[in-house]
């Protein structure tokens, strides 16, 4: 059986329910689960047997649920970054860090205890363990469930995900922060319990991730294609984007899928290098001239400068598959043309897709939320639509072709 280690990152836990969703459609099953902070709290509902449960948790999860604080106060925390040089710096003012009560976490208490069940959690066969650190002891704790002592398990649990700025409550009469200053996606915890294929879900959190210190262990890495928004910024709509970002860029690493935004199946090679042979030689000159290429073969000039112009407008690599330029120029139109993100497409449900929103013939007019701090197109394809109008005119007239 696989492990699954879940790493740190507040908010940015949605993505490891959405993973975790595809993970099981796909038939992968786990017989140990590890995570640190938010990871160590979503493991420990999956580690139980309560992954529905948790993931419409999730669906359901906003700001005023977790946090009874004022509206300064908490975008205060949600800029604040955690380095080693913050966990140094609170070792050195421990006193005054125990003074200072914090941000109460009891509506966070509350939602564990309505999820959380020890008994449960612990007659289960799944091995679970969290990672949390001392700080009255300056010393980590990388903790299975067995070590954490009858009726702690929700104690310890907070102290994983005891994020600075969050009151500290004492386990006994020592104090924790979270797990993320020592080891933020705990893979080695369940390399110790002897587990050689792991797969990790990142959420590329602020904090610590130790090397893998087992040479035996094969790890799969399961990454989000783009960022995941600070760490304590439980927007609704940021939550859901992550859910689906979890499930699909997991389906996509599983299927192979291809594109850098959208999820499309594998075209074959020879295909879509037929669709560039094939276009006529009136439109091969049209795309030279937006290209200021010089008069050459017709053919030569598609394979030797057009094509190369266009994969390095997309910013792909020099070596790219015919498939990939065709998805890129593809993806291009798609985006410019308010296509649906979310959902897997072959290339021709894709181009269906693409020609039914260019005609204005959408089934669905819906305004998508746009998330504070993003922009409404990724930096990639801003910068081509500001620079490179070419590329636009290129794909139109060869998506036009296509579907002549």
């Amino acid at each position: 059986m696989y492990g699954l280690a879940l790493e740190g990152g507040g908010v940015r836990g949605a993505f490891h329910m959405g993973a975790y969703k595809a993970l099981l459609e796909e038939g992968y099953e786990f017989g140990g689960v590890t995570g640190t902070s938010i990871g160590a709290l979503n493991g420990a509902i999956i580690a139980q047997g309560d992954f529905e449960a948790g993931y419409k948790l999730w669906e359901s999860m906003d700001t005023p649920l977790l946090f009874d604080i004022e509206e300064e106060q908490y975008r205060k925390l949600i800029d604040r970054k955690i380095d080693r040089e913050l966990l140094f710096k609170l070792a050195a003012r421990m006193g005054e860090i125990l003074e200072n009560k914090g941000i109460d976490t009891s509506k966070i208490r509350q939602v564990l205890e309505s999820i959380i069940n020890e008994e449960k959690l612990r007659k289960s066969n799944t091995d679970f363990g969290l990672v949390t650190v001392s700080i009255t002891d300056l010393k980590p704790l990388e903790l299975y469930k067995e070590d954490i002592p009858e009726g702690k398990m929700i104690d310890y649990l907070m102290a994983s995900a005891s994020f600075p700025g969050f009151k500290l409550n004492p386990i006994g009469d020592k104090y924790y922060i979270d797990g993320a200053f020592y080891d933020n996606c705990p893979i080695n915890l369940l390399a110790r319990k002897g587990y050689k294929d792991i797969i990790a879900v990142r959420t590329l959190g602020l904090g610590i991730v130790q090397h893998v210190r087992y040479q035996s262990v094969k790890v799969t890495n399961i990454f989000p294609s783009e960022d995941l928004g600070s760490p304590l910024d439980f927007n609704r709509d940021l939550i859901i984007r992550n859910l689906q970002l979890g499930y699909y860029d997991t389906m996509k690493l599983l299927k192979r899928l291809k594109g850098s935004k959208y999820y499309i199946i594998p075209e074959d090679e020879d295909k879509a290098f037929e669709i560039f042979r094939s276009m006529p030689d009136i439109l091969v000159r049209e795309l030279g001239k937006l290209f200021n290429t010089k008069e050459m073969p017709v053919k030569r000039m598609l394979f030797e400068r057009i094509i190369p112009d266009i994969a390095d407008l997309l910013e792909l690599k020099a070596a790219s598959e015919y498939q990939d330029i065709l998805i890129g120029l593809l993806e291009f139109l798609a985006e410019e043309n308010g296509v649906e993100r979310f959902r897997i497409y072959s290339v021709e449900e894709f181009m269906k897709e693409i020609k039914f929103q260019r005609e204005g013939k959408s089934r669905m007019h819906v305004k998508r939320p746009v998330l504070k701090g993003r922009k409404s197109l990724n930096t990639r394809l801003a910068y081509i639509l500001k620079r490179k109008s070419r590329l636009s005119k290129a794909a139109k007239h060869i998506f036009d072709e296509i579907n002549s």
